[in-house]
């Protein structure tokens, strides 16, 4: 087994949480907290097309700055955008470059045409497939570049944080 073996939709959080562009960084937050989540999709469409992501930083971040902004901005306006997806056929591989390429841990994943979101995928996430696995975890710790180093340090950090935490962290990866 190898992570261009496994493909995302078999690691990925199936409900995601989302919010409309317009709803205030408040309701973002509170949506965070009562589900116990890292980060919510921000979506314009009914169909919950992706147009952006807030994750827990972007609401440190606004808080330190201002808390009666929190109640005052919309969504669009603290959002990362654009939102990077992945496809829900694409293998573990693939999402780890992809959040290596752009600085980033979760990404929303998308039906095969990209127009709707089926579920999100977090570094958290492709760890625990990576230690459910032994056959993946061994040849991992066997093959790390310098090019893995990062992500391989944080798996370290996550492994840790799940012998010592019941239950690890953040079970649902968002």
């Amino acid at each position: 087994m190898s992570m261009e073996s496994i493909r995302i939709e078999s690691v990925m959080t199936k409900e995601v949480k989302t919010a409309k562009a317009t709803q205030t960084a408040s309701a973002v937050a509170s949506i965070m907290i009562q589900n116990n989540i890292g980060s919510v999709v921000i979506t314009e469409t009914e169909n919950n097309f992706p147009v952006g992501i807030i994750t827990e930083r972007d609401i440190v971040r606004l808080a330190g700055t201002s808390q009666t902004l929190m109640l005052h901005l919309i969504a669009r306006d603290i959002m990362s955008k654009p939102v990077i997806t992945i496809d829900a056929a694409s293998s573990i591989q693939d999402a780890i470059q992809s959040m290596k390429l752009n600085n980033i841990r979760r990404l929303p994943v998308v039906d095969r045409e990209g127009k709707k979101i089926v579920g999100i995928i977090a570094d958290k996430d492709i760890f625990r497939a990576i230690i459910n696995s032994q056959s993946l975890a061994a040849s991992i710790s066997e093959n790390v570049t310098i090019e893995y180093r990062p992500m391989y340090e944080r798996l370290n950090e996550f492994m840790m944080g799940e012998m010592l935490l019941p239950g690890g962290s953040n079970p649902k990866g968002q």
